[in-house]
């Protein structure tokens, strides 16, 4: 988008913090490898920031910033690899698993979950738990291959992380559905479980 702000500084600079938009940290009872991030949550990409908070639960670390305007909360929207605010730069410093929620539009797809970001790892695992799950995920050949350097999600302790890009009318459908939020939420928990137990870090999740 032309009118995005270049970075955190000149939106801190526009606007008013938990007036036009908030910053939400929560820190999980067993704080350790894995955080679940909406960079673009609360009014930006609807529903964002539900589904991070329902995947983190009250144990995994969670991020959201939040759009709060009663209109064109797009304008906050920075993009991921112009993402530099503070809080969110200093939770990645300690983390290993970063798993990002965006939504993208339907365009002429409306149920297929793009998965990116550089982590080939985790994104396999995520897109593997979902599938089984009954939603539809794509890899490669979308306009949201997240594997630049500076994209937040690839900005933890290992470089590289995994995003979801989900589409409006599936987003819609998990807020307004429970048992489809548990599903998709419960879904890639279990990745994140599996693939922390994969590499050495205690699940207690994983089924």
């Amino acid at each position: 988008m032309d009118n995005e702000f270049p970075n955190f500084a000149a939106l801190r600079a526009a606007k008013t913090e938990n007036v036009d938009y908030r910053i939400v940290v929560r820190r999980g009872a067993r704080t350790g490898n894995a955080i679940v991030m909406a960079p673009h949550g609360g009014k930006i990409e609807p529903r964002t920031s539900l589904i991070t908070e329902t995947i983190a639960g009250p144990d995994l670390d969670m991020y959201c910033f939040e759009g709060l305007m009663p209109e064109s909360n797009r304008e906050l929207h920075i993009t991921s690899r112009n993402f530099d605010e503070g809080t969110a730069l200093d939770l990645l410093r300690t983390k290993s698993t970063v798993v990002a929620i965006h939504g993208r539009q339907d365009r002429d797809d409306p149920s297929t979950i793009y998965m990116g970001g550089k982590d080939a790892a985790l994104v396999s695992e995520i897109a593997w738990r979902l599938q089984e799950a009954g939603f539809e995920t794509q890899k490669d050949n979308h306009p949201f291959p997240g594997v630049q350097d500076l994209n937040i999600v690839n900005r933890g302790l290992t470089g590289k992380g995994a995003q979801l890009e989900i589409p409006f009318s599936l987003r819609r459908r998990i807020g307004n559905e429970p048992d489809l939020l548990e599903k998709f939420c419960g879904a890639v928990r279990k990745a994140i479980d599996a693939f922390d137990a994969r590499n050495g870090v205690q699940s207690w999740a994983v089924s």
